[in-house]
């Protein structure tokens, strides 16, 4: 049996697990620390099922289990009196048994699939996932969405309209349902505002470091800290290997790593490592110490830590939809563009640009321009490896 302390104590994991109550009530635990109450059984046809409660702390402890004394109660009551559930499928059944297995394989995109699924999984199933299609009303949905709307992710919220749109012409398509509740769901929302990708205001900061230092799960900590440190793109991060550091101060990333829009391979990256990234990946080597990648996975050796674990990571954090791992490099960008001395520039615009290893789209300037301002570049990530620890202290 569950007590409140537990609960709050509960941490999240790699995998998904639950934690069994009583009477057949159990919490799950997600990845992303989302705490759902569920409860398996039989329906009237002798298929398993789970039902929904709801999210911790919104259902309490107490509340979840007079929730469950409830539904149990009715089960028993359809069974005594041999009556049957709805036979219409319920909302999460659709989309998990037909909707997922109409929509995703036309996606190219592993990452965008695992959106999709966590999005229903957070924002959806815990509102109409154990409704019958046929019994989710119009209201609902625009309660839902509009509810999503109200914590201040307009972006989301359009997005979950848009996808439940999808679900119930799919639902009426395949004659599951004969009436459309979501037709244009998104025109009770305000539009979003597009940004490219989001990152916090320099001011904001000190925050976010904090809060990433405080992340208890170290090789995400870590290989956040060394994201910050280096502002390379994540694919780069993740496959960083050890052999890539050169002559102890230097980390080269092969061209054919580098992002290119040009066709052409480029040529490859040097970063300079300060001694605090240093200390950073030799900290990470009490973990991922006899693997080939600095950020190994620890549950498949000699593989990178998986696309999304830093921008997950930042969403636990609660910067969803304020800072992404590119939104880094723009810190980095601001901060070294922002420095001045005596009213002048401190760091020339083609070293920051060199560093972030932006394409020249001028090709008479990539023609000459083959400098690598590698010692002005020094001294710049040493300046802005002071900065981070200062954000830290």
């Amino acid at each position: 049996m569950l007590t409140i302390k537990q609960i709050d104590s509960l941490k999240p994991k790699e995998q998904q697990y639950k934690v069994a109550d009583m009477a057949g009530l159990y919490l799950v635990v997600t990845p992303r620390n989302i705490k759902s109450w569920r409860y398996n059984y039989k329906d009237s046809q002798d298929k398993y099922k789970t039902k929904t409660y709801g999210l911790y702390p919104e259902i309490s402890l107490a509340k979840a289990r007079l929730l469950n004394s409830e539904f149990k109660d009715e089960q028993a009551r359809l069974k005594l009196h041999g009556l049957t559930e709805s036979r219409v499928m319920t909302f999460k059944q659709f989309v998990e048994e037909k909707w997922y297995k109409h929509h995703l394989p036309d996606l190219k995109s592993a990452k965008h699939k695992a959106i999709i699924q966590a999005s229903m999984d957070q924002y959806v199933f815990d509102k109409i996932g154990d409704k019958p299609l046929d019994k989710i009303t119009r209201k609902e949905l625009v309660e839902l969405v509009q509810g999503i709307q109200g914590k201040g992710v307009v972006e989301t919220a359009n997005r979950i309209a848009s996808r439940l749109g999808q679900v119930f012409t799919h639902a009426v398509n395949t004659d599951e349902i004969q009436l459309h509740p979501a037709t244009n769901l998104c025109s009770v929302l305000r539009t979003p505002v597009r940004t490219h990708m989001p990152c916090i205001d320099v001011s904001a900061a000190k925050d976010l470091f904090q809060a990433i230092k405080s992340y208890d799960e170290p090789v995400t900590r870590l290989g956040l800290m060394l994201l910050a440190l280096t502002f390379v793109r994540t694919t780069e991060l993740r496959y960083f290997e050890r052999k890539e550091i050169k002559d102890g101060n230097f980390w080269v990333i092969p061209g054919e790593r580098m992002k290119t829009v040009t066709g052409k391979t480029p040529r490859p990256h040097v970063v300079p490592l300060t001694k605090f990234t240093l200390s950073i990946i030799k900290e990470l080597e009490q973990y991922t110490g006899d693997d080939k990648y600095v950020l190994g996975s620890l549950k498949r050796p000699n593989h990178p830590i998986s696309e999304n674990t830093l921008l997950f990571a930042l969403y636990r954090l609660g910067y969803r939809g304020k800072m992404t791992g590119h939104g880094f490099r723009a810190l980095a960008s601001t901060v070294l563009n922002n420095e001045t001395i005596d009213g002048r520039r401190r760091f020339d615009k083609d070293w920051i640009e060199r560093q972030l290893a932006h394409n020249e789209i001028d090709d008479v300037r990539a023609s000459y321009n083959r400098a690598e301002y590698l010692e002005h570049r020094i001294s710049m990530m040493q300046f802005y490896s002071d900065w981070i620890e200062a954000q830290l202290s």
